[in-house]
């Protein structure tokens, strides 16, 4: 019975060409039942057990010129071993790149054909060499080769196709395929998706002049819904943004999301700035409509910066830089759509410059503080001061609103914070032991608000320097504030509970309504400067600062006026009921041991030098309160 199953061929070329036959019948086969199986369409892998050949599939990629398995069908746990380049037969190196797919048809050979086993790869590798494999789609998965793997099987069996492998090698492929360009929450693309895109387009663009618009799109005040809302509908918010964006583009326009509450929208073959302009404007305009999630509407807006390919910029990377300042600018000015120019950037080879040596000032120490005084309108008495940062360099003086904001654009107004708070507690030490106690006032941007180790910091200074709590004052801007009104409010308030007084600064010049200042720990209001410099002038701001004077009064706040520079003005704020004034017309900014004697010879003998005065001392009617400023 074995004779009738035993191989009686002698010719080796006869028998390597029967079983190239038998191969390449089941092949065949296989393209009439499957059509589309052997080029641009679904491989379904086939086991052939015949005449003591083994074939499976294993997609090999290549690692330091080692092929390791990915995936391995029906290969003996011996065969799983790194294989070389040089030990695929019939197969051309090249096409084994990194990153590459290639697949190998192992061949097992029973232990009938001895010595001859070489000789039968040779020729069934000759036969098959250089036979391309696609994946779904007609993308080139790589060369079909030989490879010699072990002596085992004398079974003789049928073609054999396994339909459930097409799922290992196809359908995982494309599913790794379309995760790594996806954004895994919206289900849009994602920055590598986008730059893909990108490149495509490009490809195109150097066979024809092709415009391409960018858009990326900032949703302003999104951290208020999740510190409000909480995180899951923070996260279906975003997920609702594609399918609002989607119907105000056309076909061929890509949507992306960068990360975060950050968009971009890639337009191609757009006439030019105008047409993209639009575009975002509607975009924008579809934004606006209430979004309903989790049983509430809410309304949403957004910040987008433009860019456009050939006017800014040839490559991505530079496109999204400066739609990136443009879109900075928009949230900036309260905007909605700013397209790039090159005069909101045309600084920055100085910015980048100015933002190295603000580094390097950080580290050696070398920004300064000058204090400029705050009298009270009744007493005429010495009741704070303001630190106000100076950065001396070897060019002169570079005036606080050139370095400010830049630090924070950049992210480094948390450091410089830090410096300041640092500086001014240290001073204050040296200004009671001095016998001038009295409370130093620093500005806090909307970055400070939301640094969650901002109040710790503070509390460890103010210990580090035995100063109270009520000789540290934080003025806060109303467009601080109402960047992120319900984080800014919890940092106010837990700040305030520890005993530090909170100033909004500026005011009049924002849009803090009377029931958002009610809510908030607010001590002092500071009458925002440009009322003040021009009440001599104008008589409707003089009214503004009088109404301003009136409500902060009536809400049981310390009043206090910025921009005095002349006696007509103080005198006027001090019939108006004004608590505090500052500006020019007392003092200019001082350094410290300027400011020390500008303080004594304003001495008044009602202050004592070896008492701490805190806010909480609220003076007699009709006497000066102490008032904090920042």
């Amino acid at each position: 019975m074995k004779d009738r199953y035993r191989w009686r061929g002698s010719d080796p070329r006869c028998q390597a060409m029967v079983i190239a036959l038998l191969l390449c019948s089941a092949m065949c086969v296989l393209a009439l039942l499957i059509p589309g199986c052997m080029r641009g369409g679904t491989w379904r892998v086939v086991y052939l057990i015949d005449m003591g050949v083994v074939c499976g599939v294993t997609v090999l990629v290549l690692l330091r010129q080692r092929l390791l398995p990915v995936i391995a069908t029906f290969v003996p746990a011996g065969g799983i071993v790194a294989i070389t380049i040089a030990q695929l037969a019939g197969t051309d190196p090249t096409g084994a790149r990194v990153g590459t797919l290639v697949l190998i048809l192992p061949t097992v050979f029973c232990g009938l054909f001895h010595g001859r086993r070489s000789g039968y790869v040779q020729t069934l590798a000759a036969i098959v060499a250089g036979a391309v494999i696609f994946w779904n789609g007609g993308d080139r998965a790589g060369e079909l080769a030989l490879h010699l793997s072990m002596l085992m099987v004398s079974t003789i069996m049928v073609i054999w196709p396994i339909s459930a492998m097409r799922h290992q090698l196809s359908d995982a492929l494309e599913r790794e395929r379309e995760l790594s360009v996806t954004d895994t929450l919206t289900g849009l693309m994602n920055r590598r998706g986008l730059k893909k895109r990108f490149e495509q387009l490009q490809d195109t663009a150097e066979r024809g002049s092709v415009t391409t618009g960018l858009l990326l799109i900032d949703l302003d005040r999104f951290q208020e819904v999740n510190d409000t809302l909480g995180h899951d509908v923070g996260d279906s918010l975003l997920t609702e943004i594609g399918p609002r964006l989607v119907p105000e583009l056309r076909d061929g326009d890509t949507v992306a999301r960068l990360g975060g509450d950050e968009f971009a929208v890639l337009l191609p073959d757009v006439d030019g700035v105008d047409t993209v302009v639009a575009i975002a404007e509607q975009i924008r305009a579809a934004l606006t409509e209430p979004f309903l999630v989790g049983g509430v509407d809410l309304a949403v807006e957004a910040s987008i910066g433009v860019a456009v390919s050939g006017a800014h910029g040839k490559d991505l990377a530079t496109l999204m830089q400066r739609a990136d300042v443009a879109m900075y600018v928009a949230k900036r000015r309260s905007a909605g759509v700013v397209t790039y120019d090159s005069e909101i950037d045309k600084h920055s080879p100085e910015r980048l410059a100015m933002l190295g040596n603000l580094r390097r000032a950080l580290d050696h120490e070398q920004l300064l503080l000058h204090f400029q005084p705050k009298v009270g309108l009744v007493s005429g008495e010495v009741v704070g001061a303001e630190a106000l940062v100076r950065w001396q360099t070897e060019q002169g003086m570079i005036p606080p609103d050139k370095f400010i904001p830049l630090a924070e654009s950049t992210g480094l107004i948390g450091p410089l914070t830090q410096y300041i708070l640092d500086a001014a507690l240290a001073q204050a030490r040296v200004f009671a032991d001095a016998g001038h106690p009295m409370p130093i006032a620093v500005n806090l941007s909307a970055r400070n608000l939301l640094d969650v180790r901002l109040c710790d910091y503070i509390s460890s200074l103010l210990d580090k320097y035995g100063v109270p709590a009520g000789l540290l004052d934080l003025e806060v801007t109303e467009s601080a504030i109402m960047t992120e009104p319900v984080r800014a409010k919890q940092v106010l308030c837990e700040l305030n509970d520890r005993g530090i007084r909170i100033a909004i600064d500026d005011f009049g010049a924002g849009y803090t309504s009377l029931a958002q200042l009610r809510t908030l720990p607010v001590t002092d209001l500071k009458i925002d400067r440009s009322f003040v410099i021009t009440m001599a002038t104008s008589p409707e701001n003089a009214q503004i600062v009088r109404s301003i004077t009136d409500l902060g009064k009536n809400l049981g706040l310390t009043v206090i006026a910025e921009g005095v520079e002349t006696s007509d003005v103080m005198e006027t704020l001090a019939t108006y009921g004004c608590d505090i004034a500052q500006g020019y017309h007392l003092s200019r900014p001082l350094p410290p041991d300027r400011f020390l004697a500008w303080c004594d010879n304003r001495r008044s003998d009602k202050n004592s030098e070896n008492q701490w005065p805190t806010h909480e001392e609220q003076p007699a009617p009709g006497a000066d309160p102490i008032g904090v400023t920042t």
